[in-house]
Parts: structure tokens; sequence; C-alpha cells
């Protein structure tokens, strides 16, 4: 209870100070005008305005008229066997690479808690172990039930 009360209180306090820059980023916005991927901070202006990520167009973008962004920021993201694969094919592969840098972490998380609430040849229940803000993040309702 007292930390949800100390996270609306920080959650106050930063909208007071950093509005501007908050208001942008629930416009989908930068304050610098720009709409900007999440992951690689990276302009997604000329994608679509649904867009959240960088895409395969948007990273086939940076490849034809920014190659520099391209190599040094977008192609590391590549495995070794997609080195030598076609650039239509890259793309699509640095694009699924920037939406799982997102997803992954909460999924296997979910998937890690509950194999732990799962098991059924525990003595004890597991929930009172698991981190409460581990718990959040996988989307689990935190209670003291078993």
């Amino acid at each position: 209870m007292e930390h949800h009360i100390l996270d609306r209180i920080y959650d106050f306090v930063s909208h007071i100070l950093h509005h501007d820059h908050r208001a942008a980023q629930e416009a989908g916005t930068n304050p610098d005008g720009l709409r900007r991927c999440p992951v690689t901070h990276l302009d997604i202006s000329m994608q679509p305005k649904n867009s959240k990520f960088l895409s395969a167009s948007g990273v086939m973008w940076y490849f034809e008229h920014q190659r520099e962004v391209y190599n040094k920021l977008l192609k590391p993201r590549l495995s070794e066997r997609m080195q030598d694969a076609g650039i239509s094919k890259q793309c699509r592969e640095i694009a699924h690479s920037i939406r799982n840098s997102i997803s992954n972490p909460r999924n296997n998380t979910k998937k890690a808690i509950k194999k732990l609430l799962n098991e059924k040849d525990c003595l004890f229940s597991n929930r009172n172990l698991i981190d409460k803000n581990k718990m959040i993040q996988a989307g689990f309702e935190i209670g003291n039930s078993a």
C-alpha cells in the first residue's frame, strides 16, 4: 500500500516537472516533434501514424537514406545466419528483433512465474517468494492468496 502511494506521488511530481515532455510522449511524439521508436530512439515519422516501433519498411528507409545509421545501430541486431540474406529479409529480421526486445522480457517473466505457481509437488506456495514488481510486470494480480 505504501509503495502504491509513493508511486502516485512520484507520478504527480513528475507530471508537474516534465509536463511538456510527458504530453508529447502520450501523443506519440517527443518534445522535438518527431515520432520515435521506444527501443532504438530513431525517427519513425516515415512510417504509418499507428506505428509504435521501427518496422521493416522503416529499416529499409534507413538502409536507403541513412546508411551510416543502419550500419551503426540496426545491422548489429542481425544474427550470424542472417548476415548473408537479402536486404528485405534482413530488414524484417531487424524489425522483429526490435519488437522482441520489448515483449520478450515481459513474456519470459510471465512464463517463469506461471511455472513457479503451477508446481504440483511443492509443499508450500511459492507466491510469497516472487518479487512483487516481477508479478506486476508479468500481469499477475498481487494478493496474499495462494
